[in-house]
């Protein structure tokens, strides 16, 4: 299955060929295909991903009952059709005949129940139970067929079951391996696992038994190179075969080479200065305020990444459907973020920290010193604290360590709704700036019910406006998708939502 997601901007989604032009070399089969990711997966259990670099392994191996094509349409997964009761309440799925699990167990509507329960089930522990929660009910009707009943009309529900979380797990190897299912994932998916060294390289093998199309590669393998220019030198020396998060001063030294092939796609992703709500002096609208009058977009976008990426005041990434598109960054004024820190208490300056990772997204430490050196100028000393990726999520979970960071917002679904309810509805698993607004809640619960897209547009136009008056991060740029590959690579797809598909790449 090519696995896709669509974007409302036109972009490259088949990259390099997926599909070869006439008179073009036929796929070939076999080989290793090398990629270089700035940070590990954290896990292979889908339903406790919370990051996009885990996805893009996590996905080669699990599925989903149904993904979004290139228009955006909901077409089949590991189900192959669906209808919903005149009610909006319960949703049917036809499944899949003849899929097994890479450990031969069938895939039925029993395996759907029982992935379904494991998420929801509060003893597991998912960091992304919220995922699944408009789920009352899943009932086995027959061995191939499935019914997910919701308590109320859920709006965004063929959406939700795109995402990751909601991949289907083998159950015999769920229920023989509990918490180690991390380290030994079981899907259905084109591929499987063969090895892992944290910190290192994952590989991942051609599953032999696919029930689609199968992979042309023998293997993938996810090799961690932390440094954004280390990857470059490797992929010009031919180390690896495609690289991600490109740095933009080494385009133009990709674009001379003869054997690199470079992307450059919009994506989903908002990178943003995040300000917990709840840890002083961010509790404080003021100074929130003056930290957005502080920092300058425009300048860190053409000074730092050299034009690559967009601007705007909006959490939500102007690519995704229902975005709020227009809200302008606040006005770059020194002055008038002095005079907020004055009033609340700190004409003297304040001191802080900021935590950055490494190797995440676009050029993300040089942004942090960018953003550093902005907030210094109206006297907020920020220092640097630049934990490893796993570290620094382990922290930004606890919700109380952290006052000031840079981290970035994806949309697995392409749907509001998702990381809405995760980043700032209040309670929410990914809402690390303790944000809580009843009027913003109550309208993130509206939304799911609203039926008629115009009714729900509206709705989610006010929870926008309301996160733009109220700050709890401070957007610095909607990220652009830098790729870089040998040109002998061929098939690789990109999506918005910043998944990555080897199941039809190739080598020549």
């Amino acid at each position: 299955m090519r696995i896709r997601l669509a974007c409302t901007v036109a972009l490259a989604l088949a990259w390099l060929a997926a599909s070869p032009a006439p008179g073009a070399a036929a796929p070939k089969a076999g080989g290793t295909l090398v990629y270089a990711t700035g940070t590990d997966a954290l896990t292979l259990d889908p339903q406790f991903v919370t990051d996009v670099p885990t996805a893009r392994a996590v996905m080669h191996i699990h599925e989903t009952l149904v993904y979004q094509d290139d228009e955006g349409k909901i077409v089949p997964g590991l189900a192959e059709s669906w209808s919903v009761s005149a009610d909006k309440l319960t949703w049917t799925f036809k499944l899949r005949k003849g899929v097994r699990f890479h450990d031969g167990t069938p895939f039925n509507a029993q395996a759907v129940k029982h992935s379904l329960d494991r998420l929801l089930n509060a003893a597991t522990g998912s960091p992304r139970r919220s995922t699944a929660q408009a789920i009352q009910e899943s009932r086995v009707v027959d061995e191939h067929t499935v019914a997910l009943t919701t308590a109320k009309p859920f709006a965004p529900f063929l959406a939700q079951l795109t995402a990751y979380n909601l991949a289907i797990l083998s159950p015999t190897a769920a229920d023989k391996l509990g918490k180690d299912y991390a380290s030994k994932p079981v899907g259905t998916g084109p591929f499987l696992l063969e090895s892992w060294k944290p910190g290192d390289k994952l590989v991942l093998a051609k599953n032999a038994s696919y029930w689609g199309q199968k992979p042309w590669l023998d293997r993938v393998e996810f090799r961690v190179v932390p440094e954004d220019g280390t990857r470059v030198l490797q992929l010009l020396a031919g180390e690896v075969d495609i690289i991600a998060s490109v740095p933009p001063i080494m385009l133009k030294r990709l674009a001379g080479a003869a054997d690199v092939r470079v992307l450059r796609a919009a994506g989903y992703r908002t990178i943003y200065i995040g300000l917990n709500n709840k840890v002083k002096p961010f509790d404080d609208l003021r100074v929130r305020r003056a930290v957005a009058h502080a920092v300058n977009p425009q300048a860190i976008v053409q000074g730092v990444l050299g034009g690559v990426g967009a601007v705007g005041g909006g959490l939500e990434s102007p690519a995704i459907g229902g975005a709020l598109r227009g809200l302008a960054p606040y006005r770059h004024d020194p002055a008038a973020s002095k005079k907020l820190l004055a009033e609340a208490g700190f004409a003297g300056g304040l001191k802080t920290k900021l935590y950055l990772p490494t190797g995440r997204y676009l050029m993300d430490r040089q942004v942090g010193e960018a953003v550093q050196a902005q907030l210094k100028e109206v006297g907020i000393t920020a220092e640097i604290v630049a934990p490893d990726w796993g570290a620094l999520t382990a922290a930004l979970n606890k919700l109380t360590e952290i006052p000031m960071f840079l981290m970035g917002k994806g949309s697995p679904t392409g749907d509001l709704d998702l990381t809405l309810t995760l980043v700032t509805q209040t309670g929410g698993r990914m809402n690390h700036f303790n944000y809580s607004n009843a009027e913003v809640d109550r309208l993130i619960a509206l939304q799911r019910q609203a039926t008629d897209g115009a009714e729900r547009q509206q709705i989610l136009r006010r929870i926008q406006e309301k996160l733009y008056e109220e700050v709890p991060a401070v957007v610095i740029f909607y990220e652009e998708q830098l790729y870089g590959a040998r040109s002998s690579v061929q098939g690789v797809e990109v999506h918005p939502n910043e998944s990555v598909s080897f199941a039809r790449a190739w080598k020549q």
